[in-house]
């Protein structure tokens, strides 16, 4: 019986994010200030090293962030700048962000009320974090085994829920999300642990408008229970979630998150458990014969797949027509809370053109895709509905596949299903991709994926 093993060069460091109380930090449309006034939970930093044979570094940081707004602010002010220091190609960066909606603007046109005045100088003091803990990862690099598990977990629920005529994002009962969990146990030679993957699909939307409170949403109790039990960080990767949410969200109550933490924590620490020693599989030895003729299966040492390899993909996307600011107000302004938060919606839409949108009626979704061993990371800078991860891995049954949502943006563009289109879902208003989209998308990475 096969098992998904890595064997690779490997660092990670951690780092506290959480910014001042008093910034700006309510993003929620229907909040009536965005002032933050206390922490839930610590907001962190965690960088990965990996180098492979040729002593290329690449690094895989997850941040407890919503978004990044803008071309300037991500591709040139952050990521360009985090790699040159790195002295790294920007393509061997990859930023992953939980999309908490309980954090401050990571994007100084994004700062636009209450306790903006503290944004410029967190942003500054956090790309410096950044930089510095992927230098640590890089010095923490040992030889280590990764062994890869899917499991379950039952947060995560579809978002797309009917009321009336309209379709708004808020829990369906009558359907069911992919319920798929990965986890990477990395562990030393000697078998002592010391980091955990989870990649997982589900917006951090339990805290609302209600709360004045920063938070990591449920990321933080899920990394709480599982760094008490393994004794090692865990970085968590934001997996496809574009249609997913948790059941119980939008609460003013942050013990709900910690809640929706547990579910995702002890789901963890059940696809450790149920995992063989590090570089060994499963293999059938013999008959027994007891009070019956009983299959006798032990786990053998193997040598773990080595192969460390990166590449990114341009998939060439059609977009649908492009809104000005006159018909983008006539649309949103009936369904959004304030002025304010109308004007970054309109925003934002112009700033996910750029470097995105081309001239020929398409857009290029950039798409990185990172072998470690048996195991693919395929990440992009969007949210896509969850069917993305869930076909890709029905169609590569060979391959551990972690998905990731909300990488290396600008834009993090919605990749709706065309059903979402049919239904005039809220991520297909947003989107930039016309119809066809998801599916075109779809292709271009499986194809990827054959090749390997």
């Amino acid at each position: 019986m096969s098992e998904y093993l890595t064997r690779t060069f490997f660092g990670i460091a951690r780092v506290d994010i959480t910014p001042p109380v008093g910034i700006s930090a309510n993003p929620w449309g229907k909040s009536s200030s965005a002032l933050s006034k206390g922490v839930h939970r610590p907001l962190t930093a965690t960088a990965v090293a990996i180098r492979d044979e040729d002593s290329t570094l690449r690094f895989i940081v997850g941040l407890d962030l919503g978004w990044i707004g803008c071309y300037e602010c991500d591709v040139i002010n952050f990521r360009s700048r985090v790699a040159r220091e790195l002295g790294i190609e920007i393509d061997d960066l990859l930023v992953n962000l939980s999309q908490t909606h309980k954090g401050p603007p990571f994007c100084t046109h994004e700062a636009l009320r209450e306790g903006k005045e503290l944004v410029p100088a967190y942003i500054e003091k956090t790309i410096n974090a950044v930089i510095d803990i992927c230098r640590e990862a890089a010095l923490n690099i040992s030889e280590v085994d990764i062994t890869w598990g899917y499991g379950k977990c039952d947060l995560g629920t579809v978002r797309d829920l009917l009321v009336g005529d309209e379709v708004v994002v808020g829990y369906n009962p009558d359907l069911r999300a992919d319920d798929t969990l990965v986890v990477g146990r990395v562990t030393d030679l000697s078998g002592k642990s010391v980091a955990t993957f989870v990649n997982y699909g589900c917006h951090p939307t339990s805290v609302g408008w209600g709360s004045d409170l920063i938070s990591p949403d449920y990321v933080g109790r899920a990394r709480e229970i599982v760094e008490s039990a393994t004794q090692a960080p865990m970085l968590f990767l934001l997996g496809a979630c574009g249609n997913v949410a948790p059941k119980i969200q939008y609460s003013a109550d942050v013990s709900v998150a910690d809640k929706n933490g547990e579910m995702l924590g002890y789901a963890t620490l059940a696809t450790l458990a149920g995992m063989l020693p590090p570089a060994t599989e499963y293999r059938f030895q013999q008959v027994i014969t007891s009070g019956t003729n009983l299959g006798d299966w032990q786990p053998i040492p193997v040598a773990p797949n080595s192969k460390v390899s990166a590449k990114k993909v341009g998939a060439k996307l059609p977009h649908k027509e492009l809104l000005d600011e006159v018909q983008m107000r006539k649309l949103w302004s009936p369904v959004t809370a304030n002025e304010t938060f109308l004007n970054f919606r309109i925003r934002k839409q112009f700033e996910m053109r750029v470097d995105y949108v081309q001239g020929d009626g398409t857009v290029v979704h950039p798409i990185w895709i990172w072998r470690l061993g048996d195991a693919v990371v395929v990440a992009h800078c969007g949210e896509a509905y969850f069917e993305m991860a869930q076909e890709l891995r029905r169609r590569n049954p060979r391959l551990m596949l972690l998905f990731l949502d909300m990488t290396n943006g600008p834009g993090y563009i919605y990749v709706p299903t065309r059903v979402a289109y049919e239904q005039n879902t809220y991520q297909s208003q947003q989107s930039l991709l016309a119809p066809g989209g998801f599916e075109a998308m779809l292709e271009v990475i499986d194809q990827e994926l054959q090749n390997f």
